[in-house]
């Protein structure tokens, strides 16, 4: 599959040739006109010379004379044009021959400008992955963390339940211990004043 440059690059060189066959067919139509009229001028003073309109040979000399000064003259009138055309021709080349310059240049520069945009995006995408993988790696050290911290803080209910059910066993421990040293104490307290009584 061709890319856009090289279809752009394709229609300015087709430009290009049309152009040039352009400007030898004006060339070619050009040379072909001025031999024509040539032709005609000395066709038109063969048959003046041929058929001369008055048997008076002055007559006969001026009117040659008028009609190949007229003929010269329209020859010289055409041939003027055509090298003012050819002229023109000739500065729309040249124009054309800048241009296409000009053309070539910036399609030079259009082509450097795409390769270093290619450049740039080709990097850019390769930061954007870096970055999203970045993202993603973060995303899961912060689930992670997030689990750990939910495993410690049940650990840590725990911990506290346990606590609190060792102080009250402890608690109920001490609540036994004294009553039953309570105990002893009254039963030795009585046994003394049964012993002082006797």
């Amino acid at each position: 599959m061709t890319s856009w440059r090289d279809d752009y690059i394709q229609a300015l060189q087709d430009r290009d040739q049309r152009e040039r066959s352009s400007y030898q067919k004006v060339d070619d139509d050009l040379i072909a006109a001025i031999t024509n009229l040539l032709d005609r001028t000395a066709a038109l003073e063969a048959e003046k010379a041929a058929n001369p309109s008055s048997s008076d040979p002055k007559a006969k000399e001026t009117t040659i004379t008028n009609t190949a000064s007229n003929g010269a003259a329209q020859i010289r009138g055409e041939l003027a044009e055509a090298l003012r055309s050819n002229g023109q021709l000739q500065a729309r080349t040249k124009a054309a021959e800048a241009e296409l310059v000009k053309l070539k240049a910036k399609s030079k520069s259009d082509r450097k400008l795409i390769e270093d945009l290619s450049k740039e995006r080709a990097f850019l995408n390769q930061k954007l992955k870096d970055r999203d993988e970045e993202l993603r790696g973060k995303t899961k050290l912060l689930d992670d963390v997030h689990d750990e911290v939910i495993s410690l803080n049940l650990q840590l209910n725990m911990s506290e339940q346990r606590v609190k059910d060792l102080r009250a066993e402890n608690k109920e421990l001490i609540d036994r211990w004294m009553a039953y040293k309570g105990q002893e104490a009254e039963e030795m307290n009585k046994t003394l004043q049964e012993l002082n009584e006797e």
